[in-house]
């Protein structure tokens, strides 16, 4: 038997799956143990491998690879347990991370958080402003060298910022994508004054135009290089001590996989990347349907994907089968340029804490989380802010003693009396102040979907939802009846509590190659020809040295484009193959069809002309060979066990608790129906099901709510 191993590290929970030869998917779960959370990604290993009853050497050595959704960069910027950087640029721009652009006071901020406008400030620096140097030298934006690199006063400054403690470098300098030479010589003189630090050349980082975002990534990349190399060290180490001798693959936000290898010099692309594993999955299942039969393909392929976690609610959008994507993203108010899956996240999840805002005298639900530790009151770790969690038991959407199938015992009187508490400035009771505080979370969501998807210029009532996460399932049901949409997915039943894993597991490995190009309409066929090119050869090389053979790559194009003098470019498809007039008129006419689109019909300005800007290539291959198999267990159209009745709170009915059947999920097979009002109990999630609501399981064995 071969495996393929995907291991998505959350705040709480660690999560692995397991996809044999035959298609079976198993699920492991463990608690995420920070700061080793090596630890726990081994855990959650030997948690699959009970659940298929083998020990855990047998798995590993049947491995057919490990593939890694790593939240080691994430966690470290967020907790701010990162490294000191000494940031080197061009003489005369030292202030450029400082000065940041316009928009810096509102970028990433909440709506609650947007309307505050006297709060209102930028955000702390990323390094204090003496952890800046400056090295004389010019290149010109055509990448003519105007001023030779001074390697004297550049050691002098390499030296001043390792004697301040300096543990990693990050080299910015002006136009640098145009000519790297100075960039490069650079990096060579802090390997002879600083050995051993880690360094990152922005260059190298992201090769595109834009002084600000360039150093934000090229800083966000050393920030966070020391802790990702010390992570992937010591979990190869543990990997190999089980017997593990294969690649490591790390999952990045374009939403492929790169090698430890590149993950360990380029760990900006690794930030973000667990939500959008779930998009690679939910596009991956919804291609299989498709093929298995279901439905027109402007329907099967059209998803939005909705996972809730222990600490936040991510949404994304597939269109066609194709997540959408966008060229920059930002941590902390600060924008930089990675390519990325378009997940747009909320501080949302079992784990948000429900607390009495003073100012507003109201009930708030997150941003803050409990986390893993101490966790939701019910877990008894400790934790006395009520979340997200114990209103749901409260509520009686959950069972207390099969929380992940009774791993943990849930403690509803601790819940009640956390709640209790939350809600008395209100005069509410716990009952009041769980089904307060569940509305108010649901509301918050169904605003990020229609954010993410109404903004973009689609209607989620076009569009399926896939519900994930150990908590997504729970509210789902909820948020697309409040959005009109008519039908929720929870994907493969069980599996959903630990998507992201299997999102993982089924990714291919991808590179990304961009370059700056400045061309106006009509496009100068012979130049796009010849980057188009240049980009494939240097993307075709660094796939080579995964071992991925030239004719197993399927390759993407997109061209950022604007319209003349306007700061708005719109990420374009870009056709493949060799350029003609013809590819550069259908350039143009998917430009200005999407430029409508978002930002609505009749905003285009054709009169202005059109302005080519950069130019992206996407190389990808699979690396994880699977098939799903069908889920029918030997038997179709059964009705799943009944648990019995618990009273549960329908929060759009009143607070009458209303005898609720309870089923059993490992019996609901495929072909099995039931009927609304329910709660369907798997090991590692809930499905919830409102009135009037039908849910039966397909030949994949996921749940399908119409709605």
């Amino acid at each position: 038997m071969a495996y393929v191993i995907g291991v998505d590290i959350g705040g709480t929970f660690t999560d692995c799956v397991v996809i044999d030869d035959a298609g079976k998917v198993t699920i492991g779960k463990a608690s995420s143990t920070p700061p080793d959370f090596h630890t726990g990604f081994v855990d959650s290993l030997r948690s699959a491998a009970e659940r298929i009853g083998i020990k855990l050497e047998q798995l590993i050595s049947e491995a057919h690879g490990i593939y890694h959704g790593c939240t080691v960069g994430t966690n470290a910027l967020v907790e701010g347990r990162t490294a000191n950087v000494g940031v080197l640029t061009t003489r005369g721009h030292r202030d450029s991370l400082f000065a940041m652009q316009g928009g810096a006071r509102l970028v990433g901020l909440p709506p609650e958080g947007i309307a505050h406008v006297a709060a209102h400030t930028k955000p702390e620096p990323l390094v204090p402003k003496a952890m800046v140097g400056e090295v004389d030298e010019r290149i010109a934006f055509d990448g003519q060298v105007l001023v030779e690199l001074d390697e004297e006063t550049c050691r002098a400054e390499i030296a001043r910022l390792r004697d301040a403690g300096a543990e990693a470098f990050a080299i910015s300098l002006l136009w640098s994508v145009a000519n790297p030479v100075h960039e490069r010589r650079v990096r060579q003189l802090v390997e002879e004054c600083a050995p051993g630090t880690f360094v990152s050349v922005s260059s190298e980082v992201i090769a595109r135009n834009g002084e600000y975002e360039r150093t934000v990534a090229t800083v966000v990349n050393s920030l966070t290089g020391p802790a990702m190399t010390a992570y992937l060290t010591e979990l190869e180490r543990d990997l190999q001590t089980i017997g593990y001798d294969g690649t490591l693959h790390i999952m990045t936000c374009s939403g492929g996989l790169i090698d430890s290898v590149s993950a360990r010099n380029l760990p900006v692309l690794t930030i973000g990347s667990g939500p959008v594993a779930g998009l690679i999955g939910a596009s991956a299942l919804s291609q299989a349907s498709l093929a298995a039969g279901d439905g027109e393909r402007t329907d099967a392929l059209d998803v939005i994907t909705a996972d809730m976690g222990g600490t936040t609610f991510d949404v994304g959008v597939i269109r066609g089968g194709e997540p959408l994507s966008r060229a920059s993203t930002w941590h902390g108010q600060y924008v930089y340029f990675v390519p990325t899956l378009d997940v747009r996240s909320i501080g949302s999840g079992g784990g948000s804490i429900i607390h009495f805002d003073e100012d507003i005298r109201t009930l708030r639900v997150g941003p803050r989380s409990a986390g893993a530790r101490p966790g939701p009151v019910a877990f008894g770790r400790g934790g006395t802010a009520p979340t997200v969690t114990d209103a749901n038991l409260v509520m009686g959407y959950l069972n207390p003693d099969f929380f992940l199938g009774g791993a943990i015992q849930l403690d509803i009187a601790a819940a009640r009396e956390a709640l209790g508490r939350a809600g008395a400035p209100l005069g509410f009771s716990p009952d009041e102040t769980a089904a307060a505080a569940i509305r108010i979370v649901d509301n918050q969501m169904a605003d990020a979907i229609r954010l993410a998807s109404v903004q973009q210029g689609y209607d989620p009532r076009r569009f399926r939802m896939y519900a994930y996460g150990g908590a997504g399932p729970v509210h789902a049901t909820a948020l697309a009846r409040e959005l009109g949409m008519g039908e929720v997915i929870v994907p493969l039943s069980d599996l959903a509590a630990g998507w992201s894993a299997f999102g993982v597991g089924s990714s291919d490995a991808v590179v990304v190659e961009e370059m700056p190009k400045i061309l106006s309409y009509p496009f100068d066929v012979d130049a796009l020809n010849a980057s188009w090119a240049e980009l494939e050869a240097n993307a075709t090389a660094r796939m080579s040295a995964q071992g991925i053979k030239p004719s197993d790559i399927k390759w993407e194009r997109f061209a950022d484009i604007r319209y003349t003098m306007q700061i708005n470019q719109v990420p374009v498809h870009a056709p493949l193959g060799s350029y003609g007039p013809e590819e550069v008129s259908t350039l143009a006419t998917r430009f200005e069809s999407d430029y409508e689109r978002l930002y609505g019909e009749g905003s285009g300005y054709a009169d202005a002309g059109i302005t080519l800007t950069a130019l992206r290539v996407r190389a990808s291959a699979s690396v994880s060979d699977f098939t799903l198999s069908t889920a029918t267990n030997g038997h179709r159209g059964n009705a799943p066990r009944c648990k019995g009745e618990r009273g549960v709170i329908w929060y759009e009915r009143g607070l009458e608790r209303e005898p609720t059947p309870i089923y059993d999920g490992e019996t609901f097979v495929a072909g099995g129906t039931i009927e609304g009002p329910a709660i369907v109990e798997f090991t590692d999630t809930t499905l919830v099901l409102r009135h009037e609501q039908r849910a039966t399981v397909d030949d994949f064995g996921s749940v399908r709510v119409s709605t």
